[in-house]
C-alpha cells in the first residue's frame, strides 16, 4: 500500500507540474503579445489598456508562484485548476 500511495502522489505532482508548464507557456506567449502591441501602440489609451494586461499577467504569475512551496526540502505544488487562462 505505501508504493501505491506514493505513486499516487507522484502522479499528482506530475499532474500539478503539467498543469503549471502549460500555464507557463500561455502566459509567456501572452507576455510576447503584450510587448509586440506595446511596441506598436500609438495612443496613451492604447499603452494604459497594455499596461491593464500586463497588470492581469503578473497577478497571473503571482498566482503561479504562489503554487509552490519552496520551504520545503521537496517543494511541492497545489492544483492550478483555479488559475484561468
Amino acid at each position: 500500500m505505501g508504493a501505491a500511495m506514493r505513486q499516487s502522489e507522484f502522479d499528482k505532482l506530475s499532474v500539478a507540474l503539467d498543469s503549471t508548464e502549460f500555464a507557463l507557456r500561455l502566459l509567456q506567449k501572452k507576455a510576447v503579445e503584450l510587448r509586440r502591441k506595446r511596441d506598436s501602440a500609438k495612443t496613451q489609451e492604447e499603452l494604459e489598456s497594455l499596461d491593464s494586461d500586463a497588470a492581469v499577467l503578473l497577478q497571473r504569475l503571482r498566482k503561479i508562484g504562489e503554487a509552490i512551496h519552496s520551504g520545503n526540502p521537496a517543494p511541492h505544488l497545489r492544483l492550478l485548476l483555479d488559475v484561468d487562462l
